[in-house]
């Protein structure tokens, strides 16, 4: 394999940061091939790119299935340009992919790129998916923090002004642009061949102190009456960990590009759980 960690001059950041790449060139037969298909996986809240390298399967995962992996930080952004920070999502959409186009020469049609996330990173994933669905045919929320509004709630919360105040400003007012159930029936709009699929899982037992299970459901019954093309709810049994996470983007690789593997993987794990769609 090549994995790569990178580091990257941003201007809408002032700053370096760091991008991790995995190319599956080392695999047997790989001579003149193409990447399948790249995903980009986004991390947590307090984490960085760094989990996905050295805490999830997602490298054998790629290998498997011939997949190039871009792996960004974004601190605690939630992937938005902060109204008291950087401007992270001007980096992610509109310099991160330029500058990995002249390097790395990466496939740029949108059939072959796909986005993927965990907790804040699933929000970041339909928050920059549906704002850019012409650039991803896929994308995927594992245990997001889907429902900001259900965050905000409590706005006098020391811990919620110190988590949301850099990226929000003082008054916490969430745009339509940043609110992913208005983004969610803005896509809804367009024609099914412009829409991204889109996939969100969620354990029942992740409750406190984020209430996921419970930010997924009300999102869940939100876009489930919206004309979405091609939209999955998946909840199992899990907390807000990497098992519960690895499975999930087996199941993503599945839904995105290689019907089958996600069940091969369970086999694989004799896992014994069994996810439940809820349509």
């Amino acid at each position: 394999m090549a994995f790569l960690h990178c580091k990257f001059k941003s201007a809408a950041l002032g700053a370096q940061t760091t991008v991790r790449l995995y190319l599956p060139c080392d695999q047997p037969g790989w001579a003149g091939r193409e990447v399948r298909a790249v995903f980009t996986l986004l991390h947590g809240y307090t984490n960085d790119g760094d989990d996905w390298v050295h805490s999830s399967s997602a490298l054998r995962m790629a290998a498997d299935n011939g997949l190039a992996l871009i792996i960004p930080d974004a601190s605690n952004s939630f992937y938005c340009d902060m109204a008291a920070g950087p401007a992270w999502n001007t980096w992610l959409t509109q310099e991160l992919p330029g500058q990995l186009d002249q390097i790395f020469k990466l496939p740029r049609q949108r059939e072959k790129n796909f986005l993927c996330g965990l907790s804040m990173g699933g929000y970041g994933a339909l928050y920059i998916g549906m704002n850019h669905p012409e650039r991803y045919a896929g994308i995927a929320s594992f245990s997001g923090c889907l429902d900001l509004a259900l965050m905000l709630q409590n706005r006098e919360d020391p811990a919620v002004r110190r988590a949301f105040e850099p990226i929000l400003g003082r008054e916490l007012e969430l745009s339509a642009d940043r609110n992913l159930f208005r983004l969610a029936e803005r896509v809804s709009r367009l024609p099914q061949e412009e829409q991204p699929k889109i996939l969100c899982t969620a354990g029942r037992q992740d409750h406190e102190p984020y209430y996921i299970i419970e930010q997924n459901r009300r999102f869940h019954s939100h876009a489930k009456n919206l004309p979405l093309a091609d939209y999955t709810y998946l909840e199992w049994d899990g907390t807000h960990q990497w098992e519960f996470w690895d499975r999930s983007l087996s199941l993503a690789i599945d839904r995105f590009v290689n019907p089958g593997y996600g069940q091969a993987c369970r086999q694989a794990w004799s896992c014994k759980t069994s996810e439940e769609e809820d349509k």
